[in-house]
């Protein structure tokens, strides 16, 4: 696909539009090996602002620790920053339901679960590895996902919940911009994830055993979560690195690593390095964050790939994408101009969406990263999203993103 212009950016996410509308059925499947959890989402409104901002004096220890968090969480809303805060701290849950009451609603999380979400929705097939087959999980997990069981994928809607939840929920608090209250505006719209404690990988042996049989007819796969772990548990690292190794083997073409918030730099570069992906995906921050500095994105993410071992590294941006990559041009076009397509949807919904066409007052940026040569075969490639300025969600939008970018993969 020739690069449009930038008047014609619409008429380019609509033709996209219609294209995966009416193939995604046809797809090869995408197998997806996470973490998984629930999340509890809390929309921002100014009263709950309010309640954020002009909060009591700590009378207990619990009360210190939430109140030093939401220190934490009001400079990253005066930032216009969004992002993952981890606090090892099991009352979190209660207490953030006490001072803003019940959540909204839950949801899945997680990179693989919300990619599988974002793919049924459209009509596209999806294999998830989940280990975790608590009420409390499979409640959340949409139904037309694949699972593997006995030897065979069924779909999660049929499995029989057995066990306890592995993990505490999120308390996710999502962010519009232009909400106040008092000396406090929220900048940009965006939300702000919070973990109570180390989450483990969801080693779900029954994915990994059927791994060399469903890697052939796959479209891609997708490897996440790395950032969830204790610092000293190798044994989720070793586990999604044989699982890796195994599609590799067995022939899968596209094996994506997303990356995402981690809690040290070090974590970070260590997941980087896990070695056998051909794709890495991150943030611009995430960008940022790895390279220990800002700068060109394109230099910085052909350093990625070159650390990395991968032919590709695509960055995820408020306004705009970038692929990085060894690859065919107008193929990693499409790539990106899906992953847009898909996000914007969401955003504009706010879940997973079946209607793809971009919203009439979605703008599209001339500041993109140049495209052409970077040098030694390696090229860039960018294109604008559909923006919106006040969208109707901001959760899973990364995780939509890279849905989108599975299913161009495995398009027939």
């Amino acid at each position: 696909m020739s690069t449009a212009t930038s008047v014609g950016w619409r008429d380019t996410y609509l033709r996209i539009a219609e294209r995966l509308g009416t193939r995604a059925g046809s797809a090869r499947p995408v197998l997806a090996a996470s973490n998984a959890c629930v999340d509890a989402i809390f929309k921002i409104d100014a009263a709950r602002l309010a309640r954020l901002v002009a909060r009591p004096a700590a009378t207990s220890a619990s009360d210190e620790t939430g109140n030093g968090l939401l220190d934490q969480v009001l400079e990253r809303i005066t930032a216009g920053r969004g992002g993952e805060l981890l606090t090892r701290w099991p009352a979190g849950p209660s207490w953030f339901c006490a001072r803003l009451g019940a959540p909204d609603r839950q949801q899945v999380g997680g990179t693989g679960p919300q990619a599988s979400w974002a793919l049924a929705t459209v009509g596209a097939r999806s294999v998830l590895g989940l280990a975790d087959r608590s009420a409390e999980q499979l409640a959340v997990i949409d139904p037309r996902t694949g699972v593997c069981a006995g030897g065979k994928v069924v779909t999660a809607g049929s499995v029989t919940p057995s066990g306890s939840p592995a993990k505490r929920p999120h308390c996710i608090l999502e962010f519009t911009a232009g909400t106040s209250y008092g000396p406090v505006t929220v900048p940009r719209s965006s939300r702000i994830i919070m973990r109570f404690g180390d989450e483990p990988i969801e080693c779900d042996e029954a994915f990994l055993a059927m791994a060399p049989a469903l890697a052939p007819s796959a479209g891609a796969g997708l490897l996440s979560g790395l950032n969830s772990p204790a610092d000293d548990d190798a044994a989720g690292r070793e586990w999604m690195a044989a699982l890796a190794l195994a599609w590799s083997d067995a022939g899968l073409a596209v094996i994506h690593h997303e990356l995402a918030e981690f809690p040290t730099p070090r974590r970070l570069r260590e997941a980087v390095a896990l070695g056998t992906a051909t794709s890495l995906g991150l943030s611009l921050s995430e960008l940022f964050m790895l390279a220990g500095a800002s700068g060109d994105p394109r230099l910085l993410a052909r350093e990625v790939a070159e650390l990395s071992g991968a032919r590709r590294v695509i960055v995820h941006a408020d306004e705009w994408a970038l692929a990085v990559h060894r690859d065919d041009a107008p193929h990693q076009e499409d790539v990106l101009l899906a992953g847009n397509a898909l996000a914007a949807a969401r955003a504009r919904a706010g879940q997973p969406a079946t209607v793809l066409d971009p919203a009439e007052e979605a703008t599209y940026t001339s500041d993109l990263p140049p495209a052409g040569a970077l040098g030694d075969g390696w090229h860039a490639i960018s294109v604008p999203a559909p923006h919106l300025r006040r969208p109707a969600g901001t959760v899973g939008l990364g995780d939509t993103f890279v849905a989108g970018v599975l299913l161009a993969e495995s398009l027939p």
